[in-house]
């Protein structure tokens, strides 16, 4: 079932950079037929975000709404059918900068997460995922979305290049992170969700300090789920303390031109937060009326 006076496009294409194929679903926004470029958004973990957020774009743009967002196209950047069932997986390729740490209580969280210690996945998924964790090249998956399939969008839909978002959850958020700190000129809003950085030694850090300046004006929104903090998973609690280690740093050794704005987000958990951080990205970064 479309949503409502919206429009939604797929099409697949193979990644010479990472070596894979990628499914991408495009949101067209109401109007969007009419004359003019409009702003864009990329959104990781496409499998997962598109079908969450497709209806509620209608409505963010509704200029009814208390806090309305600029209408936008979305490209949902997810995997192919045979590779989908395996994508928790194969995110750690493309979400997960080269040499990031794994601290050794995540490795308990995994097990417990993917259904090994109940029987209901065998230890083999486990061994692939920390064997991908182990060699991520989220180097190769921004070069994907900057030198393949950008310029494939921009070649189909009438797209503004001055205004390109990057939204990401969780190991998306960390790559929104990566993103940010190679100092990506093709994005200027970057939505860092519940970023996963679980070590105080993150490739992340380092390499925000190695920075001297961004492309242009770039908008970060950061937030966290509060049961992230409060909850009994020692894995989210650390999650929530590099998040606020992180959000320090930015806050004391600010980028010329770099604009942070956050939100803790109530009552939700990991598993649950991914819609309202959705949100609160657009909210934040796309406010309704910007030109």
């Amino acid at each position: 079932m479309p949503a409502p006076g919206a429009a939604t496009e797929y099409f697949e294409i193979d990644s010479a950079a990472v070596g894979a194929r990628f499914a991408v679903s495009v949101f067209l926004p109401r109007g969007y037929e009419r004359d003019g470029a409009w702003p864009l958004v990329y959104a990781t973990d496409g499998n997962i975000i598109a079908p969450l957020t497709e209806g509620l774009r209608g409505a963010l743009t509704d200029q009814q709404q208390a806090r309305p967002v600029e209408p936008y196209v979305q490209v949902n950047v997810g995997y192919v059918e045979e590779d989908a069932p395996n994508q928790l997986v194969l995110r750690n390729r493309d979400l997960v900068p080269p040499g990031e740490g794994v601290p050794d209580f995540m490795h308990a969280h995994i097990r417990s997460r993917l259904g090994v210690d109940s029987g209901a996945a065998p230890e083999s998924v486990c061994d692939a995922f920390f064997a991908q964790q182990k060699n991520a090249r989220a180097d190769n998956f921004l070069a994907f979305l900057e030198t393949e399939l950008h310029p494939e969008i921009e070649s189909r839909y009438r797209v503004r290049a001055d205004n390109v978002g990057l939204f990401g959850y969780s190991y998306g958020g960390l790559f929104t992170l990566f993103a940010l700190t190679a100092g990506a000129a093709l994005f200027t809003r970057f939505g860092a969700s519940s970023p996963g950085i679980v070590v105080p030694d993150s490739r992340i850090y380092e390499r925000y300090e190695s920075l001297r300046g961004l492309p242009g004006e770039t908008s970060l929104h950061l937030t966290v789920n509060a049961y992230e903090m409060l909850g009994p998973s020692k894995f989210y609690r650390h999650l929530a303390i590099e998040f606020l280690r992180f959000l320090d740093v930015v806050t004391e050794r600010p980028l010329p031109g770099l604009r942070v704005s956050t939100e803790l987000i109530p009552g939700e958990s990991h598993s649950t937060g991914i819609t309202d951080a959705y949100r609160s990205f657009l909210r934040a970064c796309y406010p309704g009326g910007a030109s």
